[in-house]
């Protein structure tokens, strides 16, 4: 395994189980790359190996909220757009940025929050249809411009960067949009030409300086992923036996370098 660097990564004053106002402070990961590059994988697989995929949302140490919740509500003529493919969801202003940062702010003061889920065929928020995110020991917060905005970017105590190559993720996408999200493969190739890939370019792509951590391949680099679950398994057990409030936890972890290349 080649590492580039030798720098450590350091978890930036977590806190345990308490914090000043008695409620569970979380580490909070931001998970960036490009469209289809993995990242949700990439989180889900961490989630699998720490065992905490299946347990009830209400128990999880460990939880994962999705970028694409915080999209912004459309205007009408936008919606209209959107429905033909023409509406670049790529785009910072795409996002509600804040209630994203209100949102993660809530997250790190150890309160409940409640997220809608976003609806990809409708373009739009469930109004109804809620994910309830509890108190946790880690938080990871995935999406392509999660390290777009320097307010939000700020709040992340470690930031991962999946990066897979452009043609594997056009390969990935085309696929997802047509059976997942009820796009044609016209609607797909052209939107991804117009507003996915300058996008990428101009607004993603340059974030990568902002990561702690690289991990190229996505969620077929095993051993990053490995190395990630353990950090994670230790800031989890030592939260765990952490019962002071307001204690101070400056974490490392052992032999964790900054650029992950398996």
């Amino acid at each position: 395994m080649e590492q580039n660097s030798p720098s450590e990564v350091k978890s930036n004053g977590i806190k345990g189980t308490g914090s000043d106002n008695g409620l569970k402070t979380p580490f909070l990961i931001g998970v960036a790359g490009g469209t289809a590059s993995g990242k949700s994988t990439v989180c889900k697989r961490i989630m699998e190996q720490l065992g905490q995929a299946d347990m009830d949302h209400a128990q999880r140490q460990v939880v994962s909220i999705s970028q694409d919740s915080f999209y912004r509500e459309l205007t009408p003529a936008e919606k209209l757009r959107a429905d033909k493919g023409l509406f670049n969801f790529d785009h910072p202003d795409a996002f509600n940025e804040e209630l994203m940062l209100k949102t993660l702010q809530d997250v790190l003061q150890g309160k409940k929050v409640e997220i809608n889920e976003y609806d990809y065929r409708s373009n739009s928020l469930h109004p109804e249809k809620k994910l309830t995110i509890y108190p946790a020991d880690v938080v990871l917060f995935e999406g392509i411009l999660v390290f777009y905005f320097p307010a939000i970017r700020d709040l992340f105590h470690m930031k991962l960067f999946v990066d897979t190559d452009s043609d594997t993720r056009l390969a990935r996408r085309v696929p997802r949009d047509i059976n997942e999200r009820g796009r044609d493969l016209d609607q797909v190739l052209n939107a991804y030409m117009v507003f996915v890939k300058p996008a990428f370019e101009e607004f993603c792509s340059p974030t990568k300086k902002f990561a702690d951590v690289i991990i190229p391949r996505g969620a077929d680099n095993t051993v990053a992923i490995d190395l990630i679950v353990h950090h994670i398994s230790e800031i989890v057990h030592t939260n765990a036996g952490n019962t002071t409030n307001g204690a101070q936890v400056n974490h490392i972890a052992p032999g964790f370098k900054h650029e992950t290349h398996a």
